[in-house]
């Protein structure tokens, strides 16, 4: 090893090289191999390479070491393999390995690279659970709605007084099953993506990819949880476990408050305007408003282009309260209209943008509890204008 380019090669590496006869003992090793086993420098030199295999291996590992002398050749180990090694400390840790050989005037060395793989497990592990939770989750989600079709289904059986109404009960079942069945799809499907690519990636190196997935992945469960969080609201007022709680907040604190967050999360650069919030005292459901308030910016950004604006307004008249959700998007085509509060219905010029056709629904029937009403204005590819009227006080 006098060779400079390959002396700087083999003691600067980040990777832990140890070079061992074909007795086993380890001749050379470099600093990175030394930390990485908590041992002085050269103070491996001399001893067995068992002495970095755990006690309950080293028996297997030398019978092994013997089979690899009678054939060897460059091989890689660890991939898809639980290898452990052990610190002079005595704690064990995952480790990935590569062998290759090199004669010397008939004698064989044998170098062996060790990466560490710690930090990796750690994630897998990490990945592992979140996927099983998601599992857990989606099957938790499901056996909630498969019940609550259930229900839907028998009362739909006590509705079919005329071949009108079972029109139309099938035509509703046909539109659910059609987008849970795209809409689930589509973020499982790229949860599967991530969960496949990620596993190919182990270099220290592939860090940025792996991470890249991770959120891929967090995205989509993020998307998962919302479509079900809209079919939990509609089955709980289906049920009529949905009750107004009121209290007394701040008009202008809950306004800033939820554009705040929307800044925050935006992926689109668009600009929320609030040229006009009063300063009021409410006592109405702050939950249900906060829920009409997100559903109504949500569809404002969604269906609307890139660094566009959306402008808020809440102004007291009277005893009431009247916001305006006003965007300059797609807008909604006019034979559309009429049907923009049925329950799964969803404009002709959205079908590939990602909804669940819940949204607006259940803000009509969050307003009807709290006394309020909505209505709206829309020109295709100009924008649409949402407007709710509220009491500022809900009446008992």
């Amino acid at each position: 090893m006098t060779n400079m380019p390959f002396e700087a090669l083999f003691e600067h590496s980040s990777i832990g090289i140890i070079i061992s006869n074909q007795d086993g003992e380890i001749e050379r090793t470099n600093l990175y191999a030394s930390n990485m086993f908590g041992y002085e420098r050269d103070e491996l030199i001399g001893q067995k390479i068992e002495v970095l295999i755990p006690p309950h291996l080293k028996e297997r590992h030398i019978i092994y070491r013997k089979m690899y002398n009678q054939n060897p050749q460059p091989r890689t180990m660890g991939s898809n393999l639980n290898l452990l090694a052990v610190k002079k400390c005595g704690n064990q840790f995952p480790v990935e390995i590569s062998l290759s050989y090199f004669e010397t005037t008939n004698y064989r060395r044998i170098v062996s690279f060790i990466n560490d793989i710690t930090s990796r497990k750690k994630s897998e592990t990490a990945l592992k659970k979140l996927t099983e939770e998601l599992e857990s989750k989606v099957e938790e989600r499901t056996e909630e709605l498969s019940n609550a079709l259930k229900q839907l289904s028998e009362i739909n059986e006590g509705m079919r007084n005329t071949l009108m109404r079972e029109q139309e009960l099938s035509e509703l079942k046909s539109r659910f099953v059609s987008m849970a069945s795209h809409e689930f799809r589509t973020p499982l499907a790229g949860i599967m993506t991530s969960v496949s690519l990620i596993s190919s990636y182990h270099k220290p190196e592939d860090e940025p990819k792996r991470e890249k997935h991770v959120q891929t992945i967090k995205k989509s469960v993020k998307n998962l949880t919302s479509i079900l969080n809209d079919f939990l609201s509609l089955d709980k007022l289906n049920e009529g476990k949905v009750k107004s709680t009121p209290s007394e907040f701040m008009l202008k604190d809950l306004v800033e408050e939820i554009v705040e967050e929307f800044r925050i999360v935006s992926e689109k650069e668009q600009f929320i305007e609030t040229p006009v919030i009063a300063s009021v005292k409410m006592f109405q459901d702050r939950d249900m408003l906060r829920n009409i308030f997100v559903n109504l910016i949500s569809n404002a950004i969604k269906y609307s282009a890139e660094k566009s604006k959306i402008t808020l307004t809440a102004e007291q008249a009277g005893e009431d309260v009247v916001i305006k959700v006003q965007d300059q998007g797609i807008g909604i085509p006019e034979a559309d209209q009429k049907h923009l509060f049925e329950l799964f219905f969803r404009a002709h010029n959205v079908t590939t943008i990602k909804g669940t056709g819940l949204g607006l629904n259940i803000v009509k029937r969050y307003l009807n509890m709290m006394g309020g009403e909505i209505s709206f204005t829309s020109v295709e590819n100009k924008g649409t204008t949402f407007v709710v009227k509220l009491p500022m006080e809900m009446k008992s």
